[in-house]
């Protein structure tokens, strides 16, 4: 397949991704019930699960096959997948029955969906930050991984009253709604060891970032770093509600919300690790890419912000004066911002560049200083000694003359 289409199947994609994470948002906040904390995280989760499919299509814009990207990606649309389905659960007065096929198939598609998840972060953390394992060796952790999964997911279709968490925790209650298989115990006695054995997996992947780091040069040590330093506020984040429930102590219901909806932006860390790869040590080279989307992000922000700002303003002028709204307020407006939008965007560029691309700004002065410097000197010895400066400190040459 080629690269334009493999671009366009990944922005589609985020686009579902994104498309189902609001709708199960808006669901959920529709609900008849909010007393449910499992309703609040889900609407937490999803909400900052927004990010994912985002910096995933933007990473394959620029690395149609790298695996990294399209992880996130499958990550954000899986994510969204389980909202959708507790946003039917609760949007319906999380009642156990009188759902439609479809319904049911989306309840049910919570359990298998937060299995893949984590098989999802697994494979994030082998293949960061170039989609490849670190060596060949580490490959037995793929048959390993897939056998895992293929117990747990063949335990999906077991029969069963409850699904997805049972009344205890808060989550969704019906009756499995493919519960083909026999009770077996052949399948009871491997479920556990099985979860287990992802544990496992998770921290031997952890372990593969170090013989990654061993052989790796200057830059990509840079990265790992980073991820690494996400990862530990990562698990920090993710046992939050654990601490929570375990605490002997109860806190105030405030304190203890706060806690439990804290540990749902688990993933901010990973997102800030990735995006300083990017930002500060070229990951994937699409610096460039995420210096445009900041400054026209922000400049468009502001534009916006002004605009309405100065219509509400001259209106509401124009009311207390002639008892009338007037066009000319649009029109004044429209004219404000069409001034301001070069300035403001060399001024928001500059502010970027100082903080995320400094190597770049620092750069972009050394040569104004210079294009002064030519103007006004006469001296050619000296024209010529600041011009080999600038070429040093610009493009650091091994040598210049």
């Amino acid at each position: 397949m080629s690269d334009t289409w493999l671009r366009r199947i990944a922005w589609g994609t985020s686009s579902l991704a994104i498309g189902v994470l609001i709708v199960s948002m808006a669901m959920l906040f529709l609900a008849p019930d909010h007393s449910s904390v499992n309703l609040l995280t889900i609407m937490v989760s999803s909400f900052v699960t927004l990010g994912a499919p985002i910096l995933g299509a933007i990473i394959v814009t620029k690395q149609p096959r790298n695996r990294v990207g399209w992880l996130w990606i499958v990550y954000g649309l899986l994510i969204g997948l389980r909202s959708l389905g507790h946003g039917i659960y609760y949007y319906g007065g999380s009642q156990p029955s009188g759902y439609s096929a479809l319904e049911y198939f989306l309840l049910w598609l919570t359990e298998p969906a937060n299995l893949t998840v984590l098989a999802c972060l697994i494979l994030m953390i082998l293949w960061f930050p170039n989609g490849q394992l670190p060596s060949r060796r580490w490959r037995f952790l793929y048959i390993w991984l897939f056998l895992a999964l293929a117990v747990l997911y063949s335990s999906l279709f077991v029969p069963g009253p409850a699904w997805n968490g049972g009344a205890n925790s808060g989550g969704i209650v019906i009756d499995n709604p493919y519960g083909w298989l026999p009770e077996n115990a052949v399948l009871y006695y491997l479920g556990f060891p099985s979860f287990i054995s992802l544990l496992l997996i998770l921290f031997l992947a952890a372990i593969s970032l170090i013989s990654r780091y061993r052989s790796a040069g200057h830059q990509v040590r840079l990265q790992l770093r980073w991820f690494v330093v996400g990862g530990f506020f990562f698990i920090i984040l993710l046992l939050l509600p654990v601490s929570v429930e375990l605490s002997p102590d109860r806190f105030n219901y405030g304190i203890e919300y706060l806690l439990v909806l804290l540990g749902q932006a688990y993933v901010i860390p990973l997102y800030m690790a990735v995006g300083i790869a990017i930002l500060r040590y070229r990951l994937y080279d699409i610096d460039v890419i995420i210096r445009k989307t900041l400054v026209y992000g922000l400049l468009s922000g502001l534009l916006a912000l002004i605009y309405f700002g100065l219509v509400v303003l001259l209106q509401s002028v124009f009311d207390s004066v002639s008892g009338q709204q007037s066009p000319v307020a649009i029109v004044i407006s429209t004219l404000v911002i069409a001034a301001l939008f070069a300035p403001l965007r060399q001024r928001v560029q500059a502010v970027i560049d100082r903080r995320f691309f400094r190597k770049k700004y620092d750069a972009q002065q050394v040569l104004a200083q210079f294009a002064q410097t030519a103007r006004d000197e006469t001296d050619m010895d000296a024209l010529q000694a600041e011009l080999l400066r600038v070429v040093q400190e610009t493009m650091q040459p091994e040598q210049a003359s």
